[in-house]
């Protein structure tokens, strides 16, 4: 059984539709990402320009030529606007118009009106010039680490290299006043390429959506919603690869002293406050290398990598000093919050490990030996820092 190629074309356009009632339903359920109405928009464009493409002879000549490939030019654009909005930038619609605008003027020359080859020269270009646009918004937006954007990447070059490919052999597409992508067999392939790509692109574009949803639900599962610092599974993921790479550590584990009287005397609200307060104290003044993180109620945790006493000690009282500054700065009624904070601080030097529980057994070794200096630094009074220094052997034990 063989198919022509308009057979093939209408195939295109059958499944460009499909996409884009596939990508309104993924965003009636993610409405947070309104990418998806515009990628939507240029399955649809897209193909309504082919079909007008397609239905040359049968309609008037401006239509099939001007119009449905300035609407081809039209869905191109929306790629890359799609895209920004997807990075959280301004959409810029009214640059989507300047193509097709162009295309539609400059299809009034004779250079263009009288010659197929040169309008397939000019949309190429075009298309060179969106799709590559496109390829400079998904590069430029590649600020997490994602395993879709590289898959994205490659298809919108193999899109770049076809219509580069089209330039040079324009002439070979056109038989006298006909356009032999539609009528010959010999070109079926392109409708099978073009019907690949079309589909890789679409679920490409709505799996980029997807992965962002599952880092964003991982990372929410990795943070305390109140102080916005991680949390115990948020920072044994991010402490262990730390650990594994080796070389100078600082560990401080750190408890609000007499949490529970501010709570009592003041209310929850209060207490959240200080909560949120100490959290900012945490945050200043802090490496962007470091790890923050709430561990329990009033407990928290900072890894420091790079660090050797005393510097670590240092940051210990800069903690101190902040938490101090940040408690008077805060809005009570009525008497002012007293709370103070004990550190217990261990440092070492860790050779790299081989494995994740080699190094997740040398990051117990050093929450142990910090939690037993915290006890010290609360049971000789609290608003303390006490210190222990880790030897090699003691990553051993």
């Amino acid at each position: 059984m063989s198919f022509d190629p308009l057979t093939i074309w209408s195939v295109v356009l059958l499944i460009g539709l499909m996409l884009s009632a596939v990508m309104v339903l993924a965003w009636t359920v993610t409405p947070d990402e309104p990418a998806l109405l515009y990628w939507a928009a240029f399955c649809a464009i897209l193909v309504t320009g082919i079909a007008g493409i397609m239905a040359r002879g049968v309609i008037p000549d401006f239509v099939s030529i001007s119009l449905a490939n300035a609407l081809v030019l039209l869905g191109y654009g929306l790629i890359w606007v799609g895209l920004r909005v997807f990075d959280r930038r301004r959409p810029r619609l009214g640059y989507t118009l300047i193509a097709p605008a162009l295309w539609i003027v400059l299809c009034e020359l004779p250079l263009f009106r009288d010659h197929i080859a040169s309008r397939i020269v000019l949309g190429s270009s075009f298309m060179v010039v969106l799709v590559l646009l496109a390829f400079v918004q998904l590069w430029r937006g590649w600020v997490a680490p994602s395993k879709v954007r590289p898959v994205a990447a490659a298809l919108l070059g193999i899109s770049i290299t076809m219509s580069l490919l089209r330039i040079p052999f324009a002439g070979s597409f056109v038989e006298g006043d006909s356009l032999r992508l539609m009528s010959d067999p010999r070109y079926l392939w392109m409708g099978l390429l073009a019907i690949s790509l079309l589909i890789l692109v679409g679920f490409t574009l709505v799996m980029l959506v997807r992965e962002r949803t599952e880092q964003t639900y991982r990372t929410a599962a990795q943070r305390d919603p109140l102080t916005g610092l991680l949390n115990r599974r948020g920072f044994h993921a991010e402490a262990v690869p730390l650990c594994r790479r080796g070389g100078a550590l600082a560990l401080m584990l750190l408890d609000l002293d007499r949490f529970k009287q501010v709570n009592d005397r003041f209310g929850h609200a209060a207490g959240d406050r200080v909560l949120m307060a100490f959290g900012e104290a945490l945050m200043l003044d802090m490496p962007g290398t470091g790890i923050l993180a709430r561990i329990g109620g009033e407990e928290f945790a900072v890894l420091l990598p790079g660090l050797r006493m005393p510097a670590a000690r240092l940051a210990a009282e800069r903690i101190q000093r902040n938490f101090a500054e940040g408690l008077e700065r805060l809005p009570t009624p009525g008497l002012p919050i007293h709370c103070t904070v004990s550190i217990g601080l261990a440092s070492g030097e860790l050779t790299p490990c081989h494995t994740d529980t080699h190094a997740e057994a040398a990051l117990h070794q050093m929450l142990k030996r910090a939690d037993a200096a915290l006890y010290r630094a609360k049971s000789a009074g609290r608003d303390r820092i006490e210190i222990v220094v880790l030897r090699a052997e003691d990553f051993r034990a």
